[in-house]
C-alpha cells in the first residue's frame, strides 16, 4: 500500500507529474514517526503518478464502501414482529411500536449521508495525501462503520438517558476525526486552492463535536430535546445554501 498520491488526474486519469516530482522524497505527513511507520509497512513516498492515482482511488473505495456497508446494516436494525395465527390483525400496531426504531434509523440514514457528502466533497478537493491524513481517515471510518450499533440501542432504548449518550458520543468522535482530518489537510498544504476557499466558507471545525457533547446533558434532562439538537447539523448545510442564494438586500436610500 502507498499513501503519497495526488488524485488531479490528466486526459489520462493520471496525475500531473511536475506535481509528483514535487512531492517526491518528501517524508510522508512531514513526521518522522509516521516516516518510518509508512517505511516498515511498505510505503513508498517515491512513487509515480500511475501509483499515486491508484492509491487515491483504493482510498476513496475503501471509505465509500464503508459508508455503503453502514448504511445498509442501518435497515437490519429494524425488527419485524412475530405475530401468532391469532394474533394476526394486530400487525398494524405491533409496526407502530416500532416508530422509535424507524426513527432512529431515519435519523442515522442522514446523519451518515450528510457525513458521505461532506468526506465525498473533502476528497475531491484534495491535491494530495500523506500517511497522517490516511491514518485519521481509518479512525474516521471506524466510527461510521460502529454507527449502526448506537442507532440500534437508540431505537430499543430511545427513552434512557445512556443509548442518547452513546450515540452523542459516537458522533462527537466521527465529528471530531472529521475535523482533524480537516484541519491536517489545510495545515499540511494538501489542499487545492479551491479547497482552501471552499473550507474557509464552511462552519468552524468544533461546531459539529460540539453539538453533539452539549446533547449529553441534555439528554439526562430530556432525551427528545437532545436528539433535536443533533437535526440542526442536518439542516445547517441547506439553510445555509438557502442563506447564500438570497439576493443582497437593495442600499438604504
Amino acid at each position: 500500500m502507498r499513501v503519497a498520491c495526488s488524485h488531479r488526474a490528466g486526459e489520462a486519469g493520471v496525475p500531473p507529474v511536475a506535481r509528483s516530482r514535487e512531492h517526491a522524497g518528501k517524508p510522508t505527513g512531514g513526521d518522522p514517526i509516521l516516516a518510518g511507520v509508512a517505511e516498515a509497512n511498505g510505503f513508498d513516498v517515491n512513487e509515480s503518478p500511475e501509483e499515486q492515482a491508484f492509491d487515491y482511488a483504493r482510498t476513496v473505495a475503501l471509505s465509500d464502501g464503508v459508508f455503503a456497508i453502514a448504511l445498509t446494516l442501518l435497515v437490519l436494525n429494524i425488527t419485524v414482529p412475530s405475530l401468532a395465527a391469532v394474533h394476526r390483525g394486530e400487525l398494524g400496531r405491533q409496526l407502530f411500536h416500532r416508530h422509535s426504531e424507524l426513527s432512529s434509523y431515519a435519523l442515522s440514514f442522514a446523519v451518515i449521508g450528510l457525513l458521505w457528502v461532506r468526506h465525498h466533497t473533502m476528497f475531491r478537493v484534495l491535491n494530495r495525501i500523506d500517511m497522517r491524513l490516511t491514518v485519521l481517515n481509518l479512525f474516521y471510518l471506524s466510527f461510521v462503520a460502529f454507527l449502526p450499533y448506537p442507532t440500534r440501542v437508540l431505537g430499543l432504548y430511545g427513552s434512557e438517558p445512556a443509548s442518547v449518550a452513546l450515540y452523542a458520543s459516537t458522533g462527537a468522535a466521527v465529528a471530531t476525526c472529521a475535523s482533524l482530518i480537516r484541519v491536517h489537510a489545510s495545515r499540511a498544504h494538501l489542499l487545492t486552492p479551491w479547497g482552501e476557499q471552499m473550507l474557509s466558507r464552511r462552519q468552524h471545525w468544533a461546531v459539529a463535536p460540539a453539538v453533539f457533547l452539549i446533547s449529553i446533558p441534555i439528554a439526562f434532562v430530556n432525551t427528545t430535546l437532545a436528539q433535536a439538537t443533533w437535526l440542526l447539523l442536518v439542516l445547517h448545510g441547506p439553510l445555509t445554501a438557502m442563506r447564500r442564494k438570497q439576493p443582497p438586500a437593495p442600499p438604504a436610500s
